[in-house]
């Protein structure tokens, strides 16, 4: 079966309103929505804004480029690693343990295909009563394009520079790197999303091991922002990104006494020496130079290194 084609409506918006009005014009709250009825002859539930960027100016209106995504059903795309039927979620029926159930609550017989379950995650608006500015056309995405290993050799033969090996450094970023923050509460354990997108990893306070279950969740994380599978708040230069680990850990249990979640608090649940530990484990596994920011809001200062200045 030949999958539907998805394209973009893109419009060019001048406004003098503010910036943040016009973002929530679009992105109501700040989440993502739907068309709730037929919107320029697409279907309700089609349709969403995935891109508002604003000019450069000088005075004047402000001009946003504005973009709106159809996805018809039958279109599939994925956001992370979840599956996308149109902008339903395609959720696979398994159990914990990694069984594959059947959709009804049983195990899924041996030589079926799996099944995934529809989750409806967007709400939705009325397109109608939002002022999108000029359409300047509807565009098709282009889908998968395949080429065959005579034309990839033939690239090869006409290159200047050929390098063939068992081993690799190619690695690509993310189009989805979800910001991760490390939550401590009386709630059970378990792990999250918020519409905004962040991932939040609840953890009871009364874990057992609890120091241990922090060290490697935060462990985990830094990887996973190495790898650039997550998000943590930083700042960067041309030189080098602090990463303000301090940040990822927030205690909620003071919520319950009707008091502020408490932020900044790493080193009370963490051994003294926990960042300097983290560093030596980093430097073992990636190729970086790494050193502990002490202090109120520390984490550690990241520098790539330059091959052509190794001893």
């Amino acid at each position: 079966m030949p999958q539907v084609k998805q394209t973009v409506l893109r419009f060019v918006l001048k406004s003098t309103a503010n910036p943040m009005d016009i973002m929530s014009r679009f992105h109501p709250e700040g989440k993502t929505v739907l068309n709730r009825t037929e919107w320029r002859g697409k279907e309700p539930r089609s349709c969403a804004v995935t891109k508002v960027k604003s000019r450069p100016s000088s005075g004047g209106p402000l001009i946003f480029d504005v973009e709106v995504s159809y996805r018809p059903k039958g279109t599939i795309t994925y956001v992370g690693g979840t599956k996308y039927d149109g902008w339903t979620a395609m959720m696979l029926d398994r159990m914990r343990d990694g069984v594959l159930l059947d959709g009804h609550g049983k195990p899924l017989p041996e030589g079926q295909p799996p099944v995934y379950l529809p989750f409806e995650v967007y709400s939705d608006v009325d397109f109608n009563e939002i002022d999108f500015g000029e359409f300047m056309g509807e565009f098709e995405i282009e889908g998968i394009r395949h080429v065959s290993v005579e034309d990839v050799m033939g690239q090869v033969r006409n290159s200047k520079y050929i390098d063939a090996s068992i081993y690799s450094t190619f690695t690509a970023p993310r189009r989805h790197r979800p910001l991760v923050k490390i939550a401590l509460s009386n709630a059970p354990s378990a792990t999250t999303s918020d519409g905004f997108g962040t991932r939040i990893v609840n953890i009871n306070k009364m874990t057992p091991h609890l120091q241990r279950v922090l060290i490697d969740e935060i462990t985990a994380l830094v990887e996973g922002f190495f790898e650039g599978r997550y998000s943590i708040k930083n700042t960067s230069t041309d030189e080098f990104v602090f990463a303000e680990l301090d940040d990822v850990l927030v205690d909620c249990t003071p919520n319950e006494e009707g008091k502020e979640s408490r932020f900044n608090c790493l080193n009370e649940y963490l051994p003294e020496t926990f960042l300097e530990d983290l560093a030596r484990q980093l430097i073992a596994a990636y190729d970086i130079d790494i050193r502990v920011v002490d202090g109120p809001k520390g984490g550690l200062l990241l520098r790539r290194i330059d091959p052509s200045r190794r001893d």
